[in-house]
């Protein structure tokens, strides 16, 4: 029998174009991570309003699901993530931004891992093997957010 591309084939296909769609809009490149996963999917590069690069990069993981789980109770849109996944992303030095996509809708949300343990007083340590996060609805992945994680990292590491 012959290897077959599946639908979740196809969803992490989108998941990925979705991405570097808002990312190129947002005159920023997006160099997608082909071997192996060891965490991150894609490393984003940014320029500043003249063209010229810039210091400090983000990283961006990747969700894709047909449908997203909307919380009630939460407001926001469910997201599992292993511990050990955590471990890695929390303590990097650039933001990390966890896109999850939505194929039914062709939509992305995305959350800045470090801010949302930060404002949630989250403990790594405290954590058993996975950790459910809640993504607001009002998080759209867009070219504009693109621009706001750029000017909040240059903020952070740019020295004058």
């Amino acid at each position: 029998m012959r290897k077959r591309r599946t639908r979740q084939h196809q969803i992490e296909d989108l998941s990925y174009n979705f991405v570097e769609k808002q990312v190129l809009e947002a005159f920023c490149t997006m160099q997608r991570y082909y071997q192996r996963d060891y965490g991150y999917d894609a490393i984003v590069h940014t320029f500043k309003d003249t063209g010229e690069i810039e210091n400090g990069d983000f990283l961006i993981q990747v969700k894709a699901t047909e449908r997203v789980r909307y919380s009630r109770k939460h407001k926001g849109y469910e997201l599992t993530l292993e511990k050990r996944d955590l471990e890695l992303w929390l303590n990097e030095k650039s933001p990390v931004i966890v896109v999850l996509f939505e194929a039914s809708t062709n939509r992305g949300f995305f959350i800045n891992l470090q801010a949302y343990f930060q404002e949630n007083r989250l403990i790594l340590r405290h954590l058993g093997k996975y950790k459910q996060v809640f993504v607001p609805t009002k998080n759209a992945f867009m070219p504009s957010v693109v621009r706001d994680i750029r000017l909040f990292k240059n903020n952070v590491y740019e020295i004058s």
